[in-house]
């Protein structure tokens, strides 16, 4: 009896866990499995799509009262069909020579409004990812309205073809043609050859539709394109319900299996071998049998779920324990194997006991050159104790020789903070990296002698400014801006205490041997934009966008801006050094003119760094400062794929936008900037 009572026990646990895997990857909203046989759909149609069918030429018109002019040509050159995807009808709808976009029994229209009399619906409908992959005969009201690729489809071929039926109304799977292998021509080129026209199924559309397919946006007249071949010459999708059957079999004799005392190890392995097979079979039957299709992935994703799940059961002592962890941490590290050491070490809360082998570690990994690691790890060790041996000198190891001298001179203390080593030099100062002892934090110390900056008369108004100014800047919180602790003022010097950064500016990527990946300058600068849109919306700006403001960490993927309103911060009361704020070859040409700044002019520095990221160049350049202002008020920028042939030509438009010289002509916010590079960024 027990036996019987621990298989089922075994079976009603196998059998919940079944249920509820299968309710996560078929339910809405999410259905996952379909989810997942769409991708892999995607997947091999990118992988070879073959070419289009030579009897098809595209007719690229986006002025619809040109359709006239085609169809008389296509009538005179014998062409077979034209099928148009605008709404404006030809003047003579008297036969069935031309088909466009009708609307549905309701009303309802790809277009409004339509005036077509013979022809289809022109709705694709979209998948949940918004992807389109299917065309289909729609019924409305009781009446069966097919697509207008169906609908020319009949025409052609006077009769069904045997591979869908005009009363059907399920989706047909789309075999999508090479975009670039299709016949085209522009209307305005017809008249100089009409023989293009000969013997043609012609499509005509323009560029203003557009849908999302699995091969990327396509134009709506490709898109019908692609439907009609498919089905004039028996190209489709056929799916393979024995595929799916053995898959589902296969799951069912897991479930079976799981339920049988002691054979719970053997489940999961054979969970695993029949997760291969199905993989395999998926994959085989797209490769090796065109237009055959066996949808395995949500038995596949069913499998690897209830075993997944099954195998993390485990008795909790099969959890490593923190001392278990160590002991793996300090036997990797003693192999040699740093990287894997740092992995571990990383999964374990830093104590002081453990900073010996941690900075041993970390010094391990700096001379190995894994800097970024070792860099880690001595920012670990200095949260918890900044002054354990030389771990503030590792931090910033490589500044410039020049620093030096400011070590020696360098105070003890600033404020509160206690002062452990110079990190850099600034137009205004040095920046020095510190450590509050009231909370143990490490903090970056930014020190401005504004005695050096403003007139003597000036300084006590400079300096109630700065504090103001500071404070201002103090109160943003976003992931991508750098954090403003603190701001005071001691022996005639201010200072800044900010969260201490690591990593990379992008002016370290700023130059044509050293340019970051085009998805990677375009993710970041998305992030920047989005920041600056948080500041914007608070009417607080920057005033000096430029890569040297911009921090990269790859190892943690994270960006910060930094020296958010640093420029506004100095130019308090500045009578010294002119009236100019920022760094001149990032400025707008109303920030030149003395104009008041906006979000706008912080958009268009970001166009400049958008630009130097991309090509390693500035797109303004002068011998002087004069010069300089003058190109930038006046002049164009050379594009983008001019300096670098191989970027993606959309670019240009986005530069273009980002450096125009009036700020209407610009983005709008950072928002509007960010979507607009994110949308580059998937597109290239």
């Amino acid at each position: 009896m027990d036996g019987v009572r621990k298989v089922r026990e075994s079976f009603l646990e196998a059998a919940a866990l079944g249920l509820l895997a299968t309710a996560t990857l078929y339910v809405a909203p999410f259905e996952i499995a379909k989810r997942l046989d769409s991708w892999l759909f995607d997947a091999w149609t990118q992988l070879a799509p073959p070419a289009a069918p030579a009897d098809l030429l595209l007719v690229h018109l986006d002025y619809p009262s040109g359709l006239d002019q085609v169809v008389a040509l296509a009538r005179a050159e014998h062409a077979k069909l034209v099928v148009a995807t605008q709404s404006l009808a030809p003047n003579a709808q008297d036969d069935a020579f031309v088909l466009g976009p009708t609307v549905l029994p309701r009303g309802e229209s790809r277009l409004e409004p339509t005036d077509w009399n013979d022809g289809g619906h022109l709705l694709f409908e979209p998948d949940i990812d918004g992807v389109v992959r299917t065309d289909r005969a729609i019924v409305d009201d009781g009446v069966v309205v097919q697509s207008l690729a169906q609908r020319a489809a009949n025409a052609l071929l006077q009769s069904a073809p045997t591979t869908w039926r005009a009363t059907d109304d399920a989706p047909h799977w789309l075999r999508f043609f090479a975009p670039q292998s299709f016949a085209a021509v522009d209307a305005a080129a017809l008249g100089d050859d009409p023989s293009r026209l000969r013997d043609k199924i012609v499509i005509v559309g323009g560029s203003t539709q557009a849908e999302l397919t699995s091969l990327g946006p396509q134009p709506t007249y490709v898109l019908v394109a692609n439907a009609v071949a498919g089905y004039v010459h028996g190209v489709g999708i056929a799916t393979d319900w024995r595929g799916t059957t053995v898959a589902w079999g296969a799951a069912a004799l897991f479930l079976a299996l799981l339920a049988l005392p002691g054979s719970r190890s053997r489940a999961l392995m054979f969970a695993t071998q029949i997760t291969a097979a199905l993989a395999m079979l998926a994959l085989g039957t797209l490769a090796f049998r065109t237009g055959l299709w066996a949808p395995v992935v949500g038995p596949i994703a069913w499998l690897a779920i209830v075993g997944g799940v099954l195998s993390l059961r485990a008795p909790a002592a099969s959890a490593p324990s923190a001392d278990h962890e160590l002991v793996n941490a300090r036997r990797a590290a003693a192999g040699g194997e740093l990287l894997e050491a740092w992995t571990r070490y990383r999964q374990i809360s830093a104590t002081s006991a453990l900073l010996p082998e941690l900075y041993d570690l970390a010094c391990e990994l700096d001379s190995g050159g894994k800097d970024q690691y070792a860099a880690e790890l001595f920012h670990r060790i200095a949260l918890v104790d900044g002054r354990f041996r030389d771990v503030a000198k590792r931090l910033v190891r490589k500044t410039q020789s020049a620093l030096t001298h400011e070590r020696e001179s360098m105070p003890s203390t600033m404020g509160r903070y206690e002062l452990l080593e110079p990190i850099g030099r600034g137009a205004m100062g040095f920046v020095y990296l510190g450590r509050d002892p009231k909370i143990n934090r490490i903090v970056a110390l930014k020190a401005i002698d504004l005695a050096a900056e403003v007139e003597p008369d000036d300084l006590d108004e400079a300096r109630k400014n700065f504090l103001r100014e500071a404070e201002i800047a103090g109160q943003l919180s976003h992931p991508n801006i750098v954090t403003i602790y603190d701001v005071g003022e001691t022996d005639g010097l201010a200072y800044i205490a900010m969260e201490y950064l690591r990593g990379r500016h992008l002016s370290e990527f700023a130059t044509s041997e050293r340019l970051l990946s085009v998805p990677v300058v375009l993710e970041l600068l998305s992030r920047t934009a989005e920041a600056l849109d948080y500041a914007h919306s608070r009417n607080i700006m920057h005033r000096d966008i430029k890569p040297a403001n911009i921090m990269y960490d790859s190892v943690s993927d994270g960006l910060k801006i930094t020296d958010f309103g640093i420029a506004r911060l100095i130019d308090v009361g500045r009578t010294r050094t002119g009236i100019v704020l920022g760094t001149p070859a990032f400025m707008s040409p109303e920030q030149l003119e003395g104009k008041n700044v906006n979000g706008h002019t912080d958009l268009f520095a970001l166009g400049v760094s958008l630009y130097q990221l991309l090509t390693g160049h500035l797109p303004f350049r002068g011998a002087s400062m004069t010069k300089l202002m003058f190109v930038i008020a006046n002049e164009p920028h050379q594009s983008v794929t001019e300096l670098r042939p191989e970027l993606p030509e959309h670019l240009n438009a986005i530069v273009d936008r980002a450096l125009a010289k009036d700020p209407s002509e610009r983005f709008q916010s950072g928002a509007e900037m960010a979507s607009a590079l994110r949308d580059a960024a998937q597109a290239a």
